[in-house]
């Protein structure tokens, strides 16, 4: 689970870092990164009582990145749509999920901080279809940046727990 946390975030700051690219090179990233978000939230199923909204929230990241890819010169207002809707959906379940089951999940103001940062960008990509990938880009790193962070505090939260909670053995 580190990894994925440390791989959103990287993620995150070359789509920061890269914004000067080529239009096209920056639609496979956010194509990556959105895929990227769909393969944490699969990772991490295991870690919830009520596994199915991982399911449905990893098959809609990676379905929006695979749309991405798959159209990676494609008008920007298309992509604009794609990655707002996708944004949407995740957030507001993010959104929905954290509230509901704050008292068991750790962290859980940062994991709806998250969702709202997603309806946020999603928001914006309907409303400005216009404005360039670069925007998009934009928006996206800090998302995935944030999402990075969390993932990355949560797993070294669960390690930190298993240190605490595993017996000592004397060697």
């Amino acid at each position: 689970m580190l990894f994925f946390g440390v791989a959103l975030t990287v993620a995150g700051l070359l789509l920061l870092l890269n914004i000067v690219n080529a239009a096209f090179t920056l639609a496979l990233l956010v194509s990556a990164a959105l895929m990227l978000e769909g393969f944490d939230e699969l990772a991490q199923v295991e870690r919830h009582e009520i596994r199915w909204p991982s399911h449905v929230l990893g098959t809609i990241w990676i379905s929006t990145g695979v749309v991405a890819a798959a159209w990676p010169g494609v008008t920007l207002w298309v992509l604009a749509a794609v990655a707002g809707i996708g944004f949407i959906i995740c957030g507001v379940a993010q959104m929905v999920f954290a509230r509901r089951y704050r008292r068991l999940l750790t962290g859980w103001a940062l994991w709806l901080v998250a969702g709202t940062l997603s309806v946020v960008a999603g928001i914006a990509c309907l409303v400005w279809p216009g404005a360039t990938i670069l925007v998009l880009g934009v928006l996206l790193g800090l998302r995935m940046v944030m999402r990075g962070a969390v993932t990355m505090m949560f797993a070294l939260g669960l390690r930190r727990l298993e240190q605490l909670t595993s017996p000592r053995v004397p060697t």
